[in-house]
């Protein structure tokens, strides 16, 4: 991710100000693929702290996300809580932990040490661990209020497929044939969904490797809920199944570890359980479709790339799995 907004020294020390920071230097950081970052070393020799610009979001949604982080560190997540604002700002929504910069939102939160894990690094032991930060979420994001609906329901990924198929003969033929496969896909899972709506709690919707520290074997942080919504429980596991339990395939001793690390919090409900193969499904269709929409039609060269075709392997490994095959695999 490059840095779409600089922020020069002066401007950091003008908002680390406003949280009774002294900042000595600024450095941006190459990280992340929606918003600008930078690590501010503090004055007093106290180490760093963790300045996000918000590029998509509005004050609104950014002082959402700060009072979610807050209610969720404070029941037990482990995820950095954003720093109060110092200057007493009165009045507007989010002064209280939102700054601004070149007219967008900032936020700022305690440095947390730590490194992601690349595929080869994990273990059952670490999909165990991960199943359990995943259920804590739920269980502590269930009493937040003020969660907004998710942009990645099925009307919405119907939408992104319509907005691929108008662009005709200017896609790439196999980026085209993607596009004609999900479009088949969606109509599918569209046909075959539960007829009610499903319990709904506090999910990430986007719990991938890179968004996880671990220190000592231990997670040391939950990062980037940026996507976080009110959703289904069952497809919050699907989509941290998808992203650390599969290689070359499925891998069962991952898979059945995260379940059972999930399980141990928070236990499934058998509705949850019956929706999981379906959830699985929708999960595998939104993150191939977003990954054409928001990375493969990028120019190349601008960034982060996250390969589309990954996600289209792994609907195959669910369409031959079924749903009695995933729950056997998972072990629930």
């Amino acid at each position: 991710m490059a840095i779409l907004t600089p922020l020069s020294l002066a401007d950091a020390r003008r908002i680390g100000a406003l949280y009774g920071l002294e900042i000595a230097d600024v450095r941006g950081l190459l990280a992340g693929s929606v918003n600008s970052n930078f690590a501010l070393t503090l004055a007093d020799g106290r180490g760093q702290v963790f300045l996000r610009v918000y590029e998509e979001q509005q004050l609104g949604a950014a002082s959402r996300e700060a009072r979610m982080l807050e209610h969720l560190a404070a029941g037990g997540v482990a995820t950095p809580q954003p720093l109060r604002r110092q200057d007493g700002a009165p009045g507007s929504e989010g002064a209280t932990f939102i700054a601004e910069h070149a007219g967008k939102p900032v936020a700022l939160f305690p440095w947390v040490a730590g490194e992601s894990l690349c595929q080869a690094r994990v273990t059952p032991d670490a999909t165990r661990r991960v199943g359990s930060a995943l259920a804590r979420v739920h269980l502590v994001g269930a009493s937040f209020e003020g969660a907004s609906v998710s942009r990645f329901d099925l009307d919405g990924l119907d939408q992104r497929l319509r907005g691929l198929r108008a662009q005709g003969s200017a896609l790439p033929p196999e980026v085209a044939a993607a596009v004609d496969e999900l479009t088949g896909r969606l109509e599918r899972v569209r046909a075959a969904r539960p007829r009610t709506p499903g319990p709904e709690t506090l999910i990430h919707g986007d719990l991938f490797r890179d968004n996880v520290l671990w220190q000592g074997g231990e997670i040391s942080a939950l990062l980037d809920f940026e996507s976080a919504s009110r959703g289904s429980a069952a497809f919050d596991l699907a989509v941290t199944m998808l992203a650390w339990c599969f290689g070359d395939d499925l891998d069962p001793d991952l898979a059945a570890a995260l379940a059972a690390g999930y399980v141990s919090v928070r236990p499934l409900s058998t509705e949850e359980r019956d929706r999981l193969f379906h959830e699985s499904v929708v999960a595998a269709l939104r993150f191939s479709i977003t990954r054409i929409t928001d990375f493969e039609l990028r120019p190349k060269g601008s960034g982060v790339y996250k390969d589309f075709r990954r996600f289209l392997a792994r609907q195959r490994t669910l369409e031959r799995l079924g749903p009695e095959g995933l729950l056997a695999l998972l072990r629930v």
